[in-house]
């Protein structure tokens, strides 16, 4: 699915959030640089846009559509030097304690088993790295649940439908949404794995959520 829709994916980003979504993965790059020195892997990366905004720091873009990692390469500046691997979460290909932070924007709900992929980040973060993960949650509130239900009712389904050629994944995006954890029930999945809740920022009129966890030791 992620390969069919890769060619018109940012595009579609900017139109159906209105061009928010790229402050919110500046909201999230500025969350790991919270973390000590050290690499930063973008996990399930897309075409890349938070890897590439890493310019201080070592980055690693990770993602298991080898589509979307082309892409990503194609946006590459001559002096910007991420390293593009295809990884799985359920199999990452990095060492143990090597990363200083870990980043996901909107990745983790497509995760087969999300509360497997905290024990697998967990393994490769040093002690007392960061995990930012920028995601959409089902919107709490009558209010804000309902427009969010008209938006992406009205616009999101239509538009990206239409836009990309591929009907059921613009059906599948905002469904992972209504039916995905809670803040509150991601938190818990990532406390049972080591790590605590260290920040967590709704964006956007609640539409989406930055979480920052911590890995003890």
């Amino acid at each position: 699915m992620f390969s069919r829709v890769a060619a018109r994916y940012d595009l579609l980003n900017r139109l159906l959030s209105l061009g928010q979504d790229q402050r919110w993965r500046k909201h999230l790059r500025r969350a790991a640089a919270q973390a000590p020195p050290g690499p930063v892997l973008d996990l399930a990366c897309g075409t890349g846009d938070v890897a590439l905004g890493f310019a201080a720091r070592k980055a690693v873009g990770a993602d298991f559509c080898l589509d979307m990692l082309v892409l990503a390469r194609k946006k590459q500046a001559p002096n910007a030097h991420p390293l593009w691997v295809a990884a799985d979460v359920q199999a990452l290909p990095f060492r143990s304690e090597v990363f200083s932070a870990v980043t996901v924007a909107f990745g983790w709900r497509n995760f087969p088993d999300p509360g497997a992929a905290f024990f697998a980040v967990h393994r490769v973060l040093k002690a007392q790295g960061l995990l930012a993960i920028l995601e959409f949650h089902p919107v709490e509130g009558r209010v804000f649940r309902g427009l969010h239900s008209t938006w992406q009712c009205l616009v999101i389904q239509p538009v990206g439908s239409w836009l990309s050629g591929d009907g059921e994944a613009y059906r599948y995006l905002p469904a992972s949404s209504r039916s995905f954890l809670t803040a509150d029930e991601l938190a818990g999945l990532a406390q049972k794995a080591g790590f605590s809740l260290v920040a967590r920022r709704y964006l956007g009129l609640r539409v989406a959520c930055l979480s920052v966890f911590q890995k003890g030791g």
